[in-house]
């Protein structure tokens, strides 16, 4: 029984309908503690993924030189081991870090890495599971920075779970989140993009030793040829918020108004609800408000040029000197 337990889990591994001899085979050899046939338990590292592996960390190494982390240096990094998460290796600092909002915004542009240099060398639609994470962490830290740092357009709002957050936010925490992620891939794939003789130079290393150290990658990176690029838009965060459709954009006419938290003062909240439909005025109505506005000038000609009939029937003082 056991034996056919471990054939179907073979079997489902291997994506076939039905359970083979070879399965059978491998399952008994299993059984009996020999795991000469497993693929999966094999510790070699295939070439292909050993390959994406070095292209992972010379990305990461590259970023580190470019916007480093003074409060956490890397130390080295190898491709002995497979994992989703980086194996890149820093230097703890011990105390509390008071981080500006650059610092943030710089980590979420190197947490992009993986999957950026993937994506570059490999194609869209040949990704690996090694860079799985990569997106999903660079959009955690986005979160943080927008909802519990205070230092973006959305202001305050500290929460435990997800499950706190107010609604009506969740329409300017995407907007905010998707322009930030914007912002941190393009910046990446510009820096690796510049540095390609760099990334290049540390995969050939990684390749052949195994690993490398941190003065071997601050020296490559200095004395690397740059490729010069094109400048990466800037964060626009209010131009995020407007585009999200908290305000309308179309037409002449911009709904809505903007608001101001309690205690954000200078923070846009932008909580104008959209429009519900055009109003169209009639040409009666507009007559009817012509035709008094009309009625009222021609009321005020005529209390002006009764006022200058009243003055010019006043009686003239007489003064003495014009008897003299």
């Amino acid at each position: 029984m056991i034996g056919r337990n471990e054939a179907g889990i073979l079997t489902a591994r291997k994506d076939l309908d039905y359970i083979g001899r070879e399965e059978l085979l491998e399952a008994s050899k299993r059984q009996k503690g020999t795991f000469e046939t497993g693929q999966e338990d094999s510790i070699k590292i295939p070439e292909e993924l050993k390959l994406r592996l070095a292209y992972r960390e010379a990305a990461i190494a590259v970023l580190a030189c470019y916007l480093p982390d003074p409060y956490r240096p890397f130390m080295e990094t190898d491709i002995n081991s497979i994992s989703s998460q980086p194996n890149m290796r820093y230097a703890e600092v011990a105390g509390n870090v008071f981080k500006r909002k650059s610092d943030y915004v710089d980590s979420i542009v190197r947490a992009c890495a993986p999957r950026v240099i993937e994506e570059e060398m490999f194609g869209a639609k040949n990704l690996s599971w090694i860079s799985a994470k990569a997106t999903l962490d660079a959009s955690r830290l986005a979160e943080f920075l927008i909802l519990q740092t205070g230092m973006t357009a959305f202001g305050n709002a500290f929460y435990r779970n997800h499950s706190d957050l107010v609604p009506n936010l969740a329409a300017k925490l995407e907007a905010l989140r998707d322009e930030y992620m914007r912002y941190a891939v393009e910046k990446c794939l510009s820096v690796l993009r510049e540095y390609h003789s760099a990334v290049e130079t540390i995969t050939d290393i990684l390749l052949e030793k195994g690993e490398i150290n941190a003065a071997e990658i601050w020296n490559i990176y200095k004395r690397a040829p740059r490729i010069p690029q094109p400048a990466v838009n800037p964060i626009d965060e209010y131009g995020a918020l407007i585009y999200a459709g908290r305000w309308g954009i179309h037409g002449i006419t911009l709904p809505g108004r903007v608001t101001f938290a309690p205690g954000n003062v200078g923070f846009s909240t932008f909580g104008a609800p959209r429009p519900m439909e055009t109003q169209i005025v009639s040409d009666e109505t507009w007559k009817l408000i012509d035709g008094i506005w009309d009625k009222r000038v021609q009321e005020i000609k005529t209390e002006a040029s009764m006022e200058v009939e009243e003055d010019k029937e006043k009686p003239q003082l007489l003064i003495a000197s014009h008897f003299i």
